[in-house]
């Protein structure tokens, strides 16, 4: 693979894979969509203004989507579930979002202490800024590292995107869109808006789910063309 991949090229690859998605990934987006309207409908019932009970429960609640991605990708490839593939899976995808969660930690405490200053302002930027390239160029270092028992190096995942580069980033982009048809049940007035809002919210939150997934097996697929040791033969996990 010598030329250069279009955005067209991995979009219409990725949405192939979004539609070969065994019964038992759809099984785990579902739990996800359950968890999302349990979720949404907690924090509609203790009010809109989040409190650091709401930050703990998203980020316990943040285990069971990786989860759902880690089970939908291994069932695209035709891989075994592992714990030991799961832990790596997880590690990494913490490691890719790290800056961007750092950024979002810095928004937080900068509002609570009215510290929101010039330096605060360019340490978010830059954070963001490296966020962004490490979700953009890594989404197959997940799955490369969840089947492998040997540390997966990023920058022979970042040479294995050659050509493809600016796909990557026009793709995770429009990812980050679909989050924008999740409604806000803040606005809810009474039970029955807030189950309907919280039941839209669980489908989009299903589809980011299925829609991460299948970019970072299409990611993987296409770093395995340039590079063949990021598929192992044989796994070793129990």
């Amino acid at each position: 693979m010598t030329g250069g991949i279009t955005f067209q090229d991995f979009f219409t690859q990725a949405m192939g894979e979004f539609g070969t998605v065994p019964r038992r990934g759809l099984f785990c987006v579902a739990i996800v969509a359950v968890l999302t309207v349990s979720t949404d409908l907690f924090y509609w019932t203790n009010g809109s203004k989040f409190s650091d009970l709401h930050y703990a429960i998203l980020g316990i609640l943040i285990f069971p989507w990786f989860v759902a991605i880690y089970a939908v990708a291994m069932s695209m490839i035709e891989r075994s579930l592992s714990v030991f593939g799961l832990f790596r899976f997880t590690a990494i995808n913490i490691v890719t979002m790290a800056p961007i969660l750092t950024c979002l930690a810095v928004l937080i405490y900068a509002a609570r202490n009215g510290s929101q200053d010039g330096l605060t302002s360019l340490i978010v930027i830059v954070l963001l800024l490296i966020g962004l390239l490490f979700v953009a160029f890594l989404p197959a270092w997940p799955i490369a590292q969840a089947v492998s028992t040997r540390f997966v190096n990023p920058m022979r995942i970042v040479k294995a995107t050659k050509g493809y580069r600016w796909s990557l980033i026009l793709v995770f982009f429009t990812t980050s869109s679909v989050n924008k048809f999740a409604p806000s049940i803040s606005s809810a007035s009474n039970v029955g808006e807030a189950i309907g809002l919280a039941s839209i919210d669980a489908i989009v939150t299903a589809a980011t789910t299925l829609l991460t997934a299948s970019i970072e097996v299409t990611a993987w697929k296409f770093a395995s063309k340039r590079d063949a040791s990021l598929v192992p033969f044989v796994s070793v996990d129990l």
